[in-house]
Protein backbone atom coordinates (compact mmCIF):
# COMPACT_ATOMS: atom_id res chain seq x y z
CA UNK A 1 0.00 0.00 0.00
CA UNK A 2 1.23 3.07 -1.10
CA UNK A 3 1.83 6.10 1.69
CA UNK A 4 -1.14 7.91 0.55
CA UNK A 5 -3.53 5.53 0.60
CA UNK A 6 -2.26 4.34 4.34
CA UNK A 7 -3.17 8.31 5.06
CA UNK A 8 -6.41 8.40 3.41
CA UNK A 9 -7.71 4.97 4.55
CA UNK A 10 -6.58 5.06 8.26
CA UNK A 11 -6.82 7.87 10.94
CA UNK A 12 -5.86 5.99 14.23
CA UNK A 13 -1.65 6.21 14.69
CA UNK A 14 0.77 5.89 17.46
CA UNK A 15 4.33 7.56 17.20
CA UNK A 16 6.89 5.98 18.95
CA UNK A 17 9.79 8.04 19.89
CA UNK A 18 7.75 10.96 21.20
CA UNK A 19 9.66 13.75 23.03
CA UNK A 20 9.18 16.90 24.49
CA UNK A 21 12.09 18.87 22.60
CA UNK A 22 10.35 21.00 19.79
CA UNK A 23 12.87 20.59 17.43
CA UNK A 24 12.81 16.69 17.48
CA UNK A 25 11.31 14.65 14.90
CA UNK A 26 9.03 12.72 17.66
CA UNK A 27 7.94 15.94 18.43
CA UNK A 28 7.30 17.14 14.99
CA UNK A 29 5.73 14.35 13.88
CA UNK A 30 2.80 13.81 16.69
CA UNK A 31 2.08 17.25 16.64
CA UNK A 32 2.21 16.82 12.90
CA UNK A 33 -0.50 14.20 12.75
CA UNK A 34 -3.39 15.52 15.32
CA UNK A 35 -2.97 18.70 13.60
CA UNK A 36 -4.34 16.97 10.31
CA UNK A 37 -6.91 15.62 12.66
CA UNK A 38 -5.79 12.13 13.52
CA UNK A 39 -6.75 10.35 16.21
CA UNK A 40 -3.04 10.62 17.52
CA UNK A 41 -1.56 8.38 20.59
CA UNK A 42 2.63 9.11 21.71
CA UNK A 43 4.61 6.06 23.23
CA UNK A 44 7.47 7.29 25.08
CA UNK A 45 9.35 5.62 28.23
CA UNK A 46 10.95 8.59 29.13
CA UNK A 47 7.67 11.06 29.16
CA UNK A 48 4.65 11.12 31.12
CA UNK A 49 3.23 14.21 28.60
CA UNK A 50 4.10 16.60 25.24
CA UNK A 51 2.21 20.09 25.30
CA UNK A 52 -0.69 18.51 28.64
CA UNK A 53 -0.98 15.70 26.50
CA UNK A 54 -0.93 12.25 28.10
CA UNK A 55 2.05 9.98 26.60
CA UNK A 56 2.13 5.80 27.01
CA UNK A 57 4.99 3.66 28.17
CA UNK A 58 4.28 1.08 25.63
CA UNK A 59 1.92 -0.06 22.94
CA UNK A 60 0.10 -1.95 25.24
CA UNK A 61 -1.18 0.60 27.38
CA UNK A 62 -2.59 2.35 24.89
CA UNK A 63 -6.78 1.28 24.99
CA UNK A 64 -7.67 2.14 22.09
CA UNK A 65 -7.68 2.01 18.08
CA UNK A 66 -4.46 1.57 16.79
CA UNK A 67 -4.51 1.37 12.85
CA UNK A 68 -0.39 2.94 11.97
CA UNK A 69 2.62 2.99 14.35
CA UNK A 70 5.24 5.64 12.72
CA UNK A 71 8.60 4.74 14.42
CA UNK A 72 10.78 7.29 15.21
CA UNK A 73 12.96 5.48 17.55
CA UNK A 74 16.67 3.70 16.80
CA UNK A 75 16.48 0.43 15.40
CA UNK A 76 17.72 -1.27 18.45
CA UNK A 77 14.52 -0.67 19.94
CA UNK A 78 12.59 -1.58 17.07
CA UNK A 79 12.09 -5.61 17.71
CA UNK A 80 10.41 -5.06 21.20
CA UNK A 81 7.85 -2.74 19.17
CA UNK A 82 6.92 -5.05 16.58
CA UNK A 83 6.68 -7.42 19.06
CA UNK A 84 3.67 -5.00 21.02
CA UNK A 85 2.58 -4.52 17.51
CA UNK A 86 2.09 -8.45 16.34
CA UNK A 87 0.46 -8.99 20.09
CA UNK A 88 -1.84 -6.68 19.41
CA UNK A 89 -2.86 -7.45 16.03
CA UNK A 90 -1.21 -4.10 14.32
CA UNK A 91 -0.53 -4.56 10.64
CA UNK A 92 1.17 -1.13 9.28
CA UNK A 93 4.42 0.09 10.27
CA UNK A 94 5.59 3.86 9.02
CA UNK A 95 9.20 3.40 9.34
CA UNK A 96 10.67 7.19 9.30
CA UNK A 97 14.43 7.32 7.29
CA UNK A 98 17.03 6.02 9.59
CA UNK A 99 14.98 3.98 11.73
CA UNK A 100 15.32 0.49 10.40
CA UNK A 101 17.82 -1.95 8.56
CA UNK A 102 17.30 -5.18 5.93
CA UNK A 103 17.75 -7.33 9.18
CA UNK A 104 14.08 -5.28 10.83
CA UNK A 105 12.66 -5.09 7.63
CA UNK A 106 12.71 -9.01 6.74
CA UNK A 107 11.70 -9.47 10.15
CA UNK A 108 8.60 -7.77 10.23
CA UNK A 109 7.51 -9.16 6.74
CA UNK A 110 8.42 -12.60 8.51
CA UNK A 111 5.96 -11.62 11.54
CA UNK A 112 3.12 -9.99 9.02
CA UNK A 113 3.93 -6.45 9.81
CA UNK A 114 3.75 -4.33 6.45
CA UNK A 115 6.62 -1.30 6.79
CA UNK A 116 5.57 1.68 5.05
CA UNK A 117 9.59 3.02 4.08
CA UNK A 118 8.83 7.54 3.89
CA UNK A 119 9.06 10.23 5.34
CA UNK A 120 5.19 10.97 7.14
CA UNK A 121 6.22 14.69 7.27
CA UNK A 122 6.64 15.04 3.46
CA UNK A 123 3.83 13.14 2.67
CA UNK A 124 1.52 15.21 5.52
CA UNK A 125 2.83 18.48 3.64
CA UNK A 126 0.98 17.87 0.57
Amino acid sequence: MEPKEILQKYKHFAVLGVTQNTYKYGYKIFKRLIEKGYDTYGVSPIYNEVDNIPLYKSLEDINAPIDVVVFVVNKKYAFEYVKQMTDIGIQYAWMQPGTYDDELLEHMKNVGVTAIQACILVETEK
